[in-house]
């Protein structure tokens, strides 16, 4: 009989992206399955984050070994048997505290920056500390075993998971474009990701600029955040290329479901992808996706079936992908269609809590 999980789920903050995602999936997830489960945060979340009974213990600048101490604390009185930390310095600081415990930790990399994947101190504590590893993607996998020459036998890959509901129907689409305020005949390009370079906004924008719109009404919508520098350089680009009434900036939002069953095309032209869990959200959407061919992204997207991948920082490969799927309806629709039934049957949220709780159990004994 498999033993009852206490399960610690640390994360070192919490932010708009993936990483949160999956944090938040993860913990409600192995709730649904009855298991006991505390997450905690090293920093103060954002307002938005709504995760029952979330503890929080604010990691000072530096380092910080006190920290150590107030995670074993946590681990002792809540009778953990488990720990899933996410990233470097929740694994380091939480697995120590687990040695000390004698509780296993489990670790779950992210990082898109592959700078993070190269050998380094951290790291090294990390692999003497850790148990079990887990990637985002295969590209991941293969990062933590060759350049961090982690154990095989102790790597795995758990994709994200999206909750796939069922496929949006014509009249569904038509309602929820209304809530939207967007016009029925508009052809509507959506991308959802910060506005930092790295998720490749300014190669759609550029790609927009050359397509030509004689008789199309396109119109381009950017949801996410960014440093002012990276809004700054974003706006600059959209003056010079004169495209302003082609694009709106929604900032930060919170219906981002809405705005995937609304969308035509899904457009992300990421320079580089741990996974890309959006890519997932949209194809649970039967949404056709436009991506690069980098990090995870090349597990999600099937080129020519589920959508089109092109090289990254390629504005002349985006503008022809652009332009096959907004003159053929019946490709989106047959894109769309094979993606919605990729994403069902490989990427579901149920998937993705089920492989941890079976990596979990290798090490709750």
């Amino acid at each position: 009989m498999p033993v009852p999980m206490r399960v610690l789920e640390v994360v070192q903050s919490l932010k708009k992206g993936g990483r949160t995602k999956r944090f938040s999936d993860t913990v409600s997830g192995l709730r649904n399955q009855s298991n006991y489960v505390l997450p905690l945060c090293l920093s103060k979340p954002e307002k938005w984050v709504n995760i029952p009974d979330l503890k929080i213990i604010n990691k000072q600048q530096g380092i910080n070994w006190s920290l150590i101490f107030q995670i074993r604390r946590v681990i002792r009185n809540n009778k953990i048997n488990v720990i899933h930390a996410h990233c470097e310095f929740s694994m380091l600081y939480a697995s120590i505290a687990g040695v000390m415990c004698g509780v296993k930790t489990v670790a779950t990399f992210h990082r898109s920056d592959l700078s993070k994947y190269k050998p380094s101190l951290v790291n090294s504590l990390i692999q003497f500390f850790v148990s079990h590893y887990v990637a985002v993607s295969y590209d991941r996998l293969t990062l933590l075993t060759d350049n961090l020459k982690l154990p095989t036998n102790k790597c795995h890959v758990v994709h994200g998971g999206a909750v796939i509901e069922n496929k949006p129907t014509s009249d569904s689409i038509d309602k929820v474009r209304a809530e939207l305020e967007i016009p029925q005949n508009q052809l509507l390009l959506l991308s959802i990701g910060h506005l930092g370079a790295i998720k490749g906004h300014q190669d759609t924008l550029t790609a927009l600029a050359h397509l030509s719109q004689e008789s199309q009404n396109i119109h381009l919508y950017i949801a996410g955040d960014g440093s002012e520098h990276e809004k700054k350089q974003l706006m600059v680009l959209l003056d010079k290329l004169q495209i302003q009434k082609d694009v709106t900036f929604l900032g930060q939002i919170n219906n981002s479901s809405q705005w995937l069953e609304a969308c035509d095309i899904f457009i992300q032209p990421s320079i580089e992808e741990a996974f890309g869990l959006v890519f997932v959200e949209a194809g649970a959407k039967a949404k056709p996706v436009i991506a690069t061919s980098v990090g995870g992204i090349k597990e999600i997207i099937i080129p020519k079936v589920t959508g089109i991948l092109v090289p990254p920082a390629s504005p002349e490969a985006l503008k022809h992908a652009l332009t096959l799927l907004i003159n053929s309806s019946a490709l989106r629709i047959q894109y769309g269609d094979n993606g919605y039934q990729r994403i069902t049957e490989n990427f579901s949220l149920g998937a993705m809590v089920k492989k941890y709780t079976e990596i979990f159990n290798i090490i709750v004994k």
